[in-house]
């Protein structure tokens, strides 16, 4: 990738050292519990005449491995080559370029559905990385996205500190009020057709254990990391409590017209 910007060069140099982190997170079993529930969650959104799909930021390729077995022939796209060479080891047979998505490698209308899972918010020109997103969908098709919700002020007071005091975080990389992100997918030509929270107890505890790692000590981790998960579909689905939730999944449609 020639010439990249500022943030580019960051994200890129960030990820590199991130890569072998987010093997360890993946390899414990309740952590793994919960990310394939995630990945459901997001995956459940994939419209039945769907064939071609798009990760993008995919990563270490954990979330790309689980739609490949539900929807083989996906493509993975990410800044990060160090990432893609972890990508490679757990989903061999995939198409994997390393891209990004400000000058996206693909041709327009190529796509039925495009996945985000947690990259919206390590870009700095948000409408523009989502519009490049509606781009490559053929039109009507969908995004999928999942992106940190700041709608709970706790979340949002931790994230602050967490970005300022870890390396392992980009000060510029922070969540979105729902709301926002809505308005972030409107103002990009996208029609949103439905927002859910997603992710609490589960979230914190089984989700990011090289972060938060007290879970790997405590006895059937993996029973517990599944009544947590029962507990957040309660609290997300609750009106009163859902705002308690970390993460925001958004599914939005590509207009029969697009404007880039």
């Amino acid at each position: 990738m020639a010439n990249p910007t500022t943030n580019q060069a960051a994200q890129i140099e960030l990820h590199r050292a991130l890569a072998p982190r987010y093997a360890y997170r993946y390899s414990l079993p309740f952590s793994r519990l919960f990310q394939e529930d995630w990945h459901a969650e997001m995956i459940s959104h994939v419209p039945p005449a769907a064939r071609r799909i798009l990760d993008l930021g995919c990563g270490t390729g954990f979330f790309l491995a689980d739609l490949e077995r539900l929807h083989p022939g996906a493509v993975g796209l990410d800044i990060s080559h160090e990432m893609l060479k972890v990508s490679d080891q757990y989903v061999p047979d995939a198409r994997l370029v390393t891209g990004d998505a400000e000058r996206m490698p693909f041709q327009p209308n190529c796509f039925d559905v495009v996945f985000v899972k947690g990259s919206l918010h390590h870009t700095r020109d948000h409408v523009g990385f989502l519009k490049n997103c509606g781009a490559v969908l053929r039109p009507g098709g969908t995004l999928v996205m999942s992106e940190p919700c700041n709608d709970n002020p706790f979340i949002r007071g931790a994230r602050w500190l967490l970005y300022k005091v870890s390396r392992h975080f980009d000060e510029g990389d922070q969540g979105f009020r729902r709301k926002h992100i809505v308005e972030l997918c409107e103002r990009a030509g996208l029609t949103v057709r439905r927002v859910k929270m997603y992710g609490v107890l589960a979230y914190v505890f089984a989700g990011f254990p090289d972060h938060l790692g007290v879970l790997r000590f405590v006895p059937g981790n993996v029973a517990l990391t599944r009544l947590f998960l029962r507990l957040d579909r309660w609290i997300c689905a609750t009106p009163l409590l859902r705002w308690l939730g970390f993460h925001v999944v958004v599914v939005a449609e590509r207009a029969e017209s697009h404007s880039s």
